[in-house]
């Protein structure tokens, strides 16, 4: 995947981590696990359960269940087996282990939601590579609160650690779906859009529409627009799209964007 930095989203994308939706950046575990319960996290890790419950819309829960995640038809996995972020790491492995089994214990036992730990289990297989295990958890989650967005960014990252980038983007466009108010994951599907799918341009026009009727120009959207459409070699439109960014950030980020906006006027 092609390295992408977005300096006007960095806090947008900390304000995701702190809320745990990044899905395979993190172990998800149940907050407050007692003593000898689910492993400490790494620098890499991050707590989420307790963030995440409290993410929904009162419009989602009207969502209903339909059944597993289908499959884009225009994806064809070879293998539900991947190199996972703890692969090779017996400490790591060992950890996500021990976390499958505390949050396992929990399940059913009304201390936390079924859903937030479904989640949690998901994201440990995805961690250990095991894309199988991981869809089945995510999918358990999903049918507990099936207008939550959460679980669909987690489908979205699995499946584009498959390799089934049109079934990522199907997820993704789900989660927005759902619970179209968070930003969050209006970024997440356009980063992940114009990262894997920037010829796609009717995915990303639509969704650009999507964050656009719902939060008008936003500066987190319009820096993932603007490097899309430098990537195509669209530097007026770029140009004018930052030109907005600029407008509606602060005076300490300016000096930058002038900067950006200045590279693309030297390549018209």
């Amino acid at each position: 995947m092609k390295a992408k930095t977005y300096g006007i989203i960095a806090v947008v994308v900390l304000v995701i981590a702190a809320v745990g939706v990044l899905a395979g950046t993190h172990r998800a575990q149940a907050p407050a696990a007692p003593a000898g319960g689910a492993a400490t996290t790494t620098a890499a890790t991050a707590t989420t359960t307790n963030a995440v419950a409290t993410s929904t819309s009162t419009s989602a829960e009207a969502a209903v269940y339909t059944g597993p995640f289908p499959i884009n038809p225009a994806d064809a996995i070879a293998s539900w087996s991947f190199k996972g972020a703890y692969t090779g790491n017996a400490t790591l492995v060992a950890q996500a282990n021990a976390d499958i089994a505390h949050l396992t214990s929990l399940l059913g036992t009304g201390k936390y939601d079924d859903y937030d730990l479904y989640n949690g289990i998901g994201n440990d297989y995805n961690l250990l590579g095991d894309g199988q295990t991981a869809y089945r958890y995510y999918d358990k989650a999903a049918a507990v609160h099936p207008g939550k967005g959460l679980v669909y960014t987690n489908l979205g990252h699995l499946f584009d650690e498959l390799g089934a980038y049109y079934t990522a983007a199907d997820a993704y466009a789900k989660a927005v779906h759902v619970e179209p108010s968070v930003l969050e994951y209006h970024v997440m599907r356009l980063t992940f859009l114009t990262a894997r799918l920037p010829k796609d341009n009717a995915a990303i026009l639509a969704a650009l529409s999507d964050a656009s009727k719902q939060f008008g120009d936003t500066p987190a959207i319009l820096s993932i627009e603007a490097e899309w459409l430098e990537g195509q070699g669209r530097y007026a439109d770029a140009i004018k799209a930052w030109q907005t960014v600029k407008m509606l950030s602060p005076a300490d980020r300016q000096a930058s964007i002038q900067t950006q906006i200045e590279r693309d006027q030297a390549k018209l």
